[in-house]
């Protein structure tokens, strides 16, 4: 038996590593879950029975940035000392500064480019035992770190052999399916999300007036405004007409599970994983600020299809054809490296 650290700092790495965690559980290993107070985060470790100790409070201004990132380095820290820990899974600097002061094998997921999201590769990279990559992905340093795989996050929790949307969820919320649209505006306030732009102002007064004939699930991070309970949500994003959103996590969802979907923000033509789930499985449209006009014309165009879930589908078995369970990856991977 061997003591794991999970550091889950946003709500999608609850999603990702809930079925990693009960799959070391399961093996007889000691799993210990840090977590971030940040947007449904903790929310959804409660309601998965995920015990996990809160160490701090998402900060938006960079100085409170580097203050929470020091007080994580430390919690993380003290936490080794007590449980001994042979290795670290997540997203964070912390585990991967963990490793520079000992002996704690520490394994970062990401999907971002690096120069993308610069800043916080100069701070977790070089420290970090294995950087866990999309074979799409853009990088040109620390190449030897890099562990590969063809797969998406969302494909370790919503590949078909873990989840199957239940129509019944969308009864709870008087909705039918293909007869909504899901809007998701993120809170863009994280380090590599300044001065970013998304939904807001005058695109999404738009936006809302095209969908009026539609009833509208809203999950407005940024005000804290959500329609619906967050563990259901992924059912809700299966039975969509469409999703309409400035998050990566949400439309990388949407597509995973077939659901057609319209990006809008300043990441759009940045970030190589919607390179293939645009241009190579067109399950997608991503739009940056300036090209409004493309964007509401797209979402017409949708939205006055008739045949749009078939060809959706047809498209998401092609993406799965190709793309393997990474829930199935993670496991068969790291049961060899830890």
């Amino acid at each position: 038996m061997k003591a794991l650290l999970f550091d889950l700092v946003h709500p999608a790495h609850v999603h990702l590593f809930k079925n990693v965690i009960r799959h070391f559980q399961e093996k007889g290993h000691r799993v210990v879950v840090i977590s971030r107070a940040k947007d449904v985060t903790n929310v959804l470790l409660e309601h998965y029975h995920i015990d996990y100790l809160s160490l701090s409070r998402a900060a938006s201004k960079p100085q409170d940035m580097l203050l929470e990132l020091l007080r994580r380095d430390f919690g993380v820290l003290k936490l080794h000392r007590r449980h001994n820990f042979s290795a670290a899974f997540g997203t964070s600097a912390s585990i991967a500064h963990l490793s520079a002061v000992s002996r704690v094998k520490s394994f970062v997921f990401e999907m971002d480019d690096d120069d993308v999201v610069p800043l916080f590769a100069k701070l977790t990279y070089p420290f970090a035992t294995g950087i866990v990559v999309p074979a799409s992905l853009r990088y040109k340093k620390w190449r030897k770190k890099r562990i590969v795989h063809n797969s998406y996050h969302e494909l370790a929790y919503l590949h078909p052999d873990q989840f199957s949307p239940d129509p019944d969820v969308l009864k709870r919320y008087g909705l039918k399916p293909r007869g909504y649209i899901v809007v998701r505006k993120s809170a863009l306030k994280a380090h590599h999300d300044l001065k970013a732009q998304g939904l807001e102002g005058p695109i999404m007064e738009s936006v809302l007036d095209i969908i009026k004939p539609f009833p509208v699930v809203s999950s407005w991070e940024r005000e804290g405004r959500y329609s619906i309970e967050p563990w259901d949500m992924h059912d809700i994003l299966a039975f969509a007409k469409l999703v309409i959103s400035d998050s990566q996590t949400m439309t990388r969802e949407s597509a995973v599970l077939g659901t057609p979907s319209i990006r809008y923000n300043s990441f759009v033509g940045r970030l190589s994983c919607f390179d293939e789930l645009e241009n190579k499985f067109g399950l997608t449209f991503g739009f940056r600020p300036g090209e409004e006009r493309k964007m509401l014309d797209t979402t017409r165009d949708l939205l006055n299809r008739g045949d749009l879930a078939e060809e959706w589908q047809e498209k998401r078995k092609r993406l799965l054809a190709e793309k393997p369970n990474f829930l199935k990856w993670i496991t068969d991977t790291f049961d060899f490296k830890i």
